[in-house]
């Protein structure tokens, strides 16, 4: 029995609603204030929720938590993301296979 279940991720954000919109490009729904400076993200059934909170805090320090995706086709995403004011961090490879690490318009890492 699992002790814990995901409800939902909280991202600090300079700009919750600009952040917002650009995830809900990536992986749907639509942002909706929650007040208080927090911006729900409900990306559909059986999705996990991005929660996004306002955050004053500048802090560079980036990748304590960050979101693994999957894609269908990865140069698309990479190209749509870029698009939308991310950008390519490194490709990467290990012996369990390949990936990307992208940055969202606020520096927060993500990989597909």
């Amino acid at each position: 029995m699992a002790l814990l279940t995901v409800r939902c991720i909280t991202i600090n954000a300079v700009n919750p609603t600009a952040l917002a919109a650009f995830w809900a490009e990536l992986v749907g729904g639509v942002p909706a204030d929650s007040c208080n400076g927090f911006i729900l993200l409900e990306p559909g059934e059986g999705r996990v929720p991005l929660l996004f909170q306002q955050s004053e805090e500048t802090d560079q320090r980036r990748g304590w938590i960050h979101l693994d995706c999957s894609v269908a086709d990865l140069e698309a995403a990479i190209g749509r993301i870029e698009e939308l004011g991310g950008r390519l961090v490194e490709r990467r490879r290990d012996s369990s296979g390949a990936w990307v690490v992208m940055a969202d318009p606020e520096g927060n890492p993500f990989c597909i």
